[in-house]
């Protein structure tokens, strides 16, 4: 007698799976996760573990707790090919849509399993600790682990993952993936650029640090981020991403016995007793300024004053502390009579931050505690710097030269929704979750900086966004790009100009005179000059 047909495995899985599948009461997800499917899918668990945990000999990922965003757009591209992997591409090939959806629903609900490994100790967690909060600004333009992923390693959303209690072994193995090119499906190129600057003890340090947090599931969502649009318009704006850029030699600075820009004192080095204590909580609100318990009644909106002036307001060439402490008190033509530091940061409050729209009503009174504590933390980071110095280098935002275009929004729109959108969001409203707060910022709207910031003037803007913007990413634009993204960002509403006087015209032909200012000139998507019809904070529209 001839011997019957070969039966293959997944034939096999499908006789075997068969009739339980059909009567299982369970959800599609988790049947998918503890049997596979009829058309050959492997079980979840066999290589994630029954609880989703992983597997860290085999670098075998945590995928309990991961949110779902983020599990279908990988799923979704192993099957198209995009992430490369010999194990889970044929898996993702043979699920359909609906399969992705809800194997990865089923596992963003599971649990987080507690980690299993001991956090490092002495300098391996120093150094770890040190990256995952401040990154390294000045020395290599690498951002805080936090930034993205969000305090504490938890992630947001669909492109910044959970990697708090995840395996040591994937997290390294997934470092180096994208340090060697052979993982390339992050947007941007933002986890390369990260990648490429870390040393392997770095590696190694992150990866045991993260693996010994306690993750925590996708808290829910204020805003998340969105994949840019993908139409022609979109796709002339390409993104240029490589190895890190050589700015060439760094201007002189004036710190005695050194050369570069200033310094300030190491966070290492913060004073002792009360001062040190007022220095520490000037950090905190300068971070966290809109949810600070001290600063977060002034605050109308959900900027941080860190949203501006990176790396804690340490870093040259965005619009550092230290070179603005030094400079005041200042004659200023904005407010018209001489200021001095303390007037400047009430200054930040009523404008970048819309105080008017605040708990308080209004900037903090210079002897209040939110105040004092920026002006200890201002101070100490100037310690050394020469006093008076207005022309310290590194000061404000280096200066964009105008090209012969000009600027134009209807330009810029596809150079955001290309290099902007993915961490503020296609509308403009930021990122943020109940947990994380603000990741990255509104850029208009009722959440972002008014009429009368210093923002909303398309050169300031656009020296920001020319010398900082990707984060991580060095010359990622042109300085046309620069130009036309500010452009388009601030050809949208806001909040109101704190100075309006009731009539739009003679509001901007007071303070709006600028060539660089669009308020009262341009008009919106609506149609309506822009500064008509500003955004209303939700607590005042419900008034």
């Amino acid at each position: 007698m001839k011997p019957g047909p070969r039966i293959g495995l997944p034939l096999l899985l499908s006789i075997v799976l068969g009739p339980v599948w059909a009567e299982s009461q369970t959800s599609l997800g988790e049947q998918i996760a503890k049997q596979g499917t009829p058309k050959g899918v492997a079980p979840c668990i066999a290589c994630h573990g029954p609880d989703g945990g992983g597997m860290a000999p085999t670098a075998y990922p945590r995928i309990a707790g991961l949110d779902a965003a983020y599990m279908t757009k990988q799923l979704a591209d192993f099957r198209a090919g995009t992430r490369e992997n010999p194990i889970m591409m044929p898996m993702a090939k043979s699920l359909t849509e609906e399969e992705i959806a809800a194997v990865s629903a089923y596992y963003e609900g599971l649990p987080i399993p507690a980690p299993a490994v001991q956090p490092p100790a002495g300098a391996v967690k120093k150094t770890a600790e040190d990256l995952a909060q401040w990154g390294d600004w000045t020395g290599r333009g690498l951002p805080a682990c936090a930034q993205c992923h969000a305090p504490g390693g938890n992630g947001i959303g669909a492109h910044f993952p959970g990697i708090a209690a995840q395996q040591a072994s994937y997290i390294k193995a997934q470092l180096l993936a994208w340090q060697s090119g052979t993982r390339t499906n992050g947007p941007l190129g933002l986890m390369k650029s990260v990648a490429t600057r870390l040393t392997a003890d770095e590696i190694e340090a992150l990866s045991a640090y993260y693996a010994a947090q306690a993750g925590a599931a996708p808290a829910p969502a204020i805003n998340t981020p969105a994949p840019p649009p993908a139409d022609a318009e979109v796709a002339k704006a390409k993104v240029t991403t490589g190895p890190v850029a050589d700015h060439g030699a760094t201007p002189p600075g004036r710190e005695p016995g050194d050369s570069g820009y200033f310094k300030s004192p190491s966070r290492d080095a913060f004073p002792e007793g009360p001062f040190g204590e007022a220095v520490r909580q000037g950090q905190a609100i300068f971070q966290n300024t809109n949810t600070h318990p001290a600063s977060g009644q002034y605050v109308g909106n959900q900027q941080a004053c860190g949203n501006c002036h990176l790396d804690a307001g340490r870093l040259a060439g965005s619009a550092p502390l230290w070179a603005a402490w030094v400079a005041y008190p200042a004659y200023r033509s904005k407010t018209k009579k001489v200021d001095s530091f303390i007037e400047r940061v009430q200054g930040c409050f009523e404008y970048s931050m819309n105080a008017q729209a605040s708990a308080a009503g209004g900037p903090p009174a210079a002897d209040s505690d939110t105040a004092v504590s920026l002006a200890a933390y201002s101070f100490w980071l100037a310690k050394g710097a020469p006093t008076g110095d207005d022309t310290l280098p590194g000061r404000g935002y280096p200066p964009l030269k105008e090209t012969d275009q000009g600027f134009d929004p209807s330009r810029g729109r596809a150079v955001y929704a290309a290099k902007c959108a993915l961490c503020h969001g296609e509308d403009g409203k930021g990122v943020a979750n109940a947990r994380a707060g603000t990741l990255f910022p509104p850029l208009w709207g009722a959440g972002s900086y008014n009429w009368g910031a210093g923002m909303h003037k398309v050169d300031t803007a656009g020296a920001f966004i020319r010398h900082n913007m990707p984060l991580g990413l060095d010359n990622a634009l042109t300085d046309q790009e620069a130009w036309d993204a500010a452009a388009y960002i601030n050809s949208h509403e806001r909040p109101q100009d704190p100075r309006f006087t009731g009539d739009l015209q003679e509001t901007a032909e007071r303070f709006h005179k600028s060539k660089f200012s669009l308020y009262g000139k341009a008009k919106g998507a609506d149609g309506a000059l822009l500064g008509e019809q500003p955004a209303q904070p939700a607590a005042a529209s419900a008034r």
